[in-house]
């Protein structure tokens, strides 16, 4: 039972789905690439055939077959395009799109191998295309043996119809099959140890520089990790920066672990309303937040929930409330001078704003 998992697993394997998009898109870029070469070498055939039979050119199946794929190439290599680009995404898609491609390139070199069979040439189109489609497309080996074995049947059944495949060598074939499959399995393989041993490196390296680019005390992305942020021109950003209004005042009267203890709770209602990767901790007890992901409206809204529920939590021991200001900045972003700008305005407005609320209060 062991032996038959073991084997059902190397011909029918599962992959995380972040795996599966990997694969789907190499398969995808392979598919354009194969494609626009299927089309200009076919192109180029049917012109050199018209070229030189031009007085005698008449539509038969060869012809119908090439123009067939000559069309289907170019369908395929706009679907993988848009593949690429997002414009069309999953990985049924994907793998039905994959599917379509091996058909229409087996099904024509079969027709081509078996036409060569005929005028008593070497079929070794049909051999070629497979070692092509096995060595840059990606496809379940389960699957993918399928289709060759029943795409080698086909083929000797219309050799045995024809002549009685009198001029095939049965062991040649056989063990041509055997090849055939063997290299699906291990190419399969040996691509997929590869996607996965590099997804898990990077993945590794994202832990480590996640890591590294937080902070210990409130687990929001330190000051450090604004360096990271990918700017795409035009992008709309909204920025604010806060503190804890009279934040001294806590140390001085209750100690720095108290201190501590009212920073972490006031980033722990941030991180409760925004999402990690858009909180930062930009030194003592100043917090900054920016987000493309909401309208003007929504991100005051939200600074608001966030100072009404800091001021609603209390912590032990301390008797005074606790509140937080913050100062708004929004516009548009085309470089990290851009958002730096933004930021200072931002750290401006909350200094307008602590100034009179400080006037106010005396």
């Amino acid at each position: 039972m062991e032996l038959f998992n073991r084997l059902w697993k190397l011909l029918l394997p599962r992959n995380k789905k972040e795996i599966n998009d990997i694969v789907d898109l190499g398969n995808m870029s392979s598919i354009k690439t194969m494609s626009f070469f299927t089309f200009l070498i076919e192109s180029f055939v049917l012109a050199r055939y018209y070229v030189i039979y031009h007085d005698n050119f008449y539509i038969n199946l060869t012809t119908i077959f090439t123009i067939i794929v000559i069309v289907s190439s170019l369908i395929m290599a706009a679907l993988a395009e848009l593949f690429i680009r997002g414009k069309i995404h999953g990985h049924k898609l994907s793998v039905a799109i994959v599917m379509f491609f091996i058909l229409i390139i087996s099904i024509f070199c079969m027709y081509t191998s078996f036409n060569n069979y005929r005028a008593g040439r070497q079929i070794i189109v049909l051999f070629i295309a497979t070692i092509g489609i096995i060595s840059f497309i990606q496809v379940t080996p389960l699957y993918h043996m399928v289709l060759l074995i029943i795409e080698f049947i086909i083929l000797c059944s219309m050799m045995f119809a024809y002549d009685g495949a009198k001029n095939l060598v049965f062991i040649n074939a056989f063990a041509y099959l055997v090849v055939i499959l063997s290299l699906c399995v291990v190419n399969y393989h040996r691509k997929n140890d590869i996607i996965i041993a590099a997804y898990e490196a990077q993945q590794r390296a994202e832990d480590f520089y996640i890591k590294s680019s937080e902070d210990q005390l409130t687990g929001m992305m330190n000051r450090f990790a604004l360096d990271s942020i990918t700017i795409k021109n035009g992008a709309s950003f909204c920025v604010a920066m806060s503190d804890i209004d009279y934040f001294k005042a806590f140390n001085d009267k209750y100690g720095h672990l108290k201190g501590d203890e009212v920073i972490k709770m006031a980033s722990g209602r941030l991180l409760e309303i925004f999402r990690k990767k858009d909180c930062f901790r930009y030194g003592g007890d100043e917090f900054l937040i920016l987000t493309t992901k909401l309208t003007e409206d929504s991100f005051k809204e939200r600074m608001d929930e966030w100072e009404k529920k800091v001021m609603e939590t209390r912590i032990e021991e301390i008797d005074i409330p606790i509140r937080v200001s913050y100062g708004m900045a929004v516009g548009v972003v085309n470089s990290k001078e851009d958002l730096l700008a933004l930021i200072k305005k931002a750290d401006d407005e909350l200094y307008s704003i602590k100034s009179e609320r400080h006037k106010k209060e005396v």
